[in-house]
């Protein structure tokens, strides 16, 4: 039976010789993987209404098991910037891969759809997307089970001066509480301040941050040890988005401000 439904493309892969599986997130059925013949022919009429990171208005068929269908579609927004951007693009991926997998297929969600949804048009509006990334990490950390606090030391709650964090205590210390672990990750406090910061900003509210190197790099340490260690995941578009930066680092591509 054909229905209407909104849908973000997460991703499409090549099927067979000419077909192709999109998965897209919809607002209505969660994430759910369809199945589009001859969709790799140039001129196909679902083309862009496929691309990755891309939201439409859909007609088709939903299956609540296996392969759905896609029958027509209308673009409500392609995100053009990000399209033109490879490393909005990277980052706009690895947001996509990011949500996918705190997320079970066929499972209604519309807050993070929507988490999604807004997201992406933020990116789309920026020329830095790496604040919209820490904050999408660290926002979806609940997900995976993980509830931690970034205001305030595990041990005695105490919330001023510089912090630290701990793998071991699986949270902040203060100050006074570092030698409760002397394998704590020794970042800077600026690096705790901004992920404190984006733990509870909304994507629209982020305005213009900017982050130097070494602050980012503190970041990226953290969220890959947690995403590693602690949820036991490691998604390829965050290797991508590494190598992008490490080749950006080594021609010193781009300019970074201290924050």
């Amino acid at each position: 039976m054909l229905e209407s439904f909104e849908g973000i493309v997460l991703f499409m892969r090549p099927h067979r010789e000419k077909d192709a599986l999109v998965k897209i997130f919809t607002q209505t059925h969660g994430t759910k993987m369809f199945f589009v013949k001859g969709l790799q022919a140039l001129n196909h009429p679902l083309k862009q209404h496929c691309i990755p990171m891309s939201q439409h208005e859909y007609i088709g068929t939903i299956h609540s098991t296996g392969l759905s269908f896609i029958r027509e579609a209308q673009t409500l927004d392609i995100h053009r910037k990000i399209q033109m951007d490879p490393i909005l693009q990277a980052h706009a991926a690895y947001l996509c891969q990011l949500v996918d997998a705190s997320i079970e297929d066929n499972q209604p969600d519309s807050i993070l759809y929507q988490f999604l949804a807004k997201g992406l048009q933020m990116i789309n509006r920026s020329d830095e997307a790496r604040p919209f990334q820490i904050a999408a990490e660290v926002q979806l950390l609940h997900r995976f089970g993980l509830a931690i606090d970034w205001d305030r030391c595990v041990f005695c709650h105490n919330h001023e001066g510089p912090m630290d964090f701990s793998m071991q205590q699986q949270g902040i210390l203060c100050e006074r509480h570092f030698n409760e672990d002397p394998f704590r990750l020794q970042l800077r406090p600026q690096a705790i301040a901004v992920v404190k910061l984006l733990s509870k900003t909304a994507f629209e509210q982020i305005g213009n941050i900017k982050l130097s190197e070494p602050t980012y790099q503190d970041i990226r340490r953290l969220m890959h040890e947690i995403y590693r260690d602690m949820v036991g995941i490691h998604l390829k578009s965050e290797t991508y988005l590494e190598e992008i930066y490490k080749f950006m680092r080594i021609t010193n591509d781009f300019p970074f401000r201290e924050s």
